[in-house]
């Protein structure tokens, strides 16, 4: 919703829970939007997944599927912490936000 109902410059969400309920509003976001998707997210299912995947098709989205990974996966000390897999996330965020805001 931030990217859709705000004038921000670029979004990233981790996780998208709730995302595909909102995709009517989807073409809204004129912006770059970067999103990380759990594939074994208990908070989405495989079903929402699939219709996010389906709905977020402009050129200024950008999805990123992680295999085997739940909910909170790059959340140090989390439950479903990944080390690899959240510094691929991060790394992916760092490199959208420089070259969509500049260098850090």
């Amino acid at each position: 919703m931030t990217a859709t109902r705000t004038d921000i410059d670029a979004t990233v969400g981790y996780y998208g829970v709730g995302i595909d309920t909102y995709l009517g509003e989807a073409r809204k976001a004129q912006k770059p939007v970067l999103l990380h998707i759990a594939e074994e997210d208990g908070f989405v299912s495989k079903d929402s997944q699939t219709k996010m995947k389906a709905g977020l098709t402009n050129p200024n989205y950008q999805l990123h599927s992680y295999p085997g990974r739940d909910h909170a996966f790059a959340r140090d000390g989390g439950k479903h912490y990944h080390p690899a897999d959240a510094n691929k996330a991060n790394e992916r965020t760092m490199k959208f936000f420089e070259k969509h805001l500049g260098p850090v």
